[in-house]
């Protein structure tokens, strides 16, 4: 499986939920019952790199050659109810000017969970086709609007990270990173869903998982990993980075999504779990959260 793939599978299935970790589940059951809206962004691009983000989060990083068609859910990047930006930048493969048939698409649809049929755009965009002369770079920033029937945590209300030591953030998020490794070369679910119980539960809550689902999910999160393998990608090789406008922090190699990449002796069965870290409050530990 090639890491862009393994990208693509995983943030199909990331997300968040809500307020300080505390709900009513009983009000969300109900309200789920009744409204599952799901939002699929769908991407067609070809001729350039691309990189499409929600509420200034990277929601996908196209560094490959040749065309990009994809669908995938983007409810984990949807706080609340209302307002929500979309932006994305177009880069030349060659950092020479686009040509005339590079173009970009992108399609945000709304539909209830399972009824793909009844999908309804709430967004839609495409590059206009390229005069000779040109910058070899583009990008848009516009909004949708998005109904959902929960209030995820939202990171928007953390600590700005921009504003603290980024030695301090640094050192903080490769603690995490060593302890995510370890998880996998163990094959420690504890482990590994105490690293992550805020990103697991947000999954299950933007995606409407049903226990069964959710207890299927679980078992899944070390399985088939060849642990004995498993070793830390060279933490000087990645830069820290912030999104969300400052309230979300990661560490990210060069033309990748934020994230830990697992490395392993078998370069086949490398892969990248993407990662953005969140503070609640001023004196909390940064928190996986998508």
């Amino acid at each position: 499986m090639s890491k862009q793939i393994f990208i693509i599978l995983f943030l199909m299935i990331i997300g968040n939920v809500g307020c300080s970790g505390k709900y009513n589940s009983q009000e969300i059951k109900s309200e789920i019952k009744s409204n599952q809206p799901i939002y699929e962004l769908e991407i067609e691009a070809q001729g350039c790199y691309l990189e499409v983000y929600v509420n200034d989060v990277p929601v996908y990083f196209n560094y490959n050659m040749g065309a990009t068609v994809l669908r995938m859910p983007i409810n984990n990047f949807i706080p609340k109810s209302g307002s929500q930006k979309v932006s994305f930048k177009m880069v030349s493969v060659d950092r020479k000017p686009f040509s005339t048939n590079t173009y970009a698409s992108l399609t945000i649809n709304e539909y209830p969970k399972g009824e793909t049929q009844q999908k309804k755009p709430v967004f839609s965009y495409q590059t206009f086709p390229f005069e000779s002369e040109n910058a070899g770079s583009f990008g848009i920033e516009n909004s949708f609007e998005a109904n959902i029937p929960y209030q995820l945590i939202d990171w928007r209300k953390g600590v700005d990270l921009t504003k603290e030591d980024p030695e301090a953030v640094r050192k903080e998020i490769e603690k995490v990173y060593k302890d995510y490794t370890e998880a996998f070369k163990k094959a420690d679910l504890s482990k590994y869903k105490t690293l992550a119980k805020w990103r697991q539960e947000n999954i299950f809550t933007s995606m409407y998982y049903t226990q069964d689902q959710k207890s299927q999910v679980e078992k899944s999160y070390v399985d088939e990993i060849q642990n004995q393998k498993v070793k830390l990608f060279p933490l000087e090789n990645y830069k820290l980075v912030f999104y969300g406008n400052g309230k979300l922090a990661g560490l990210q190699k060069k033309n990748e999504a934020p994230g830990i990449y697992i490395d392993s002796e078998n370069k086949d069965d490398a892969f990248l779990e993407y990662i953005l870290l969140y503070r609640k409050s001023k004196d909390a530990p940064l928190e996986v959260i998508l």
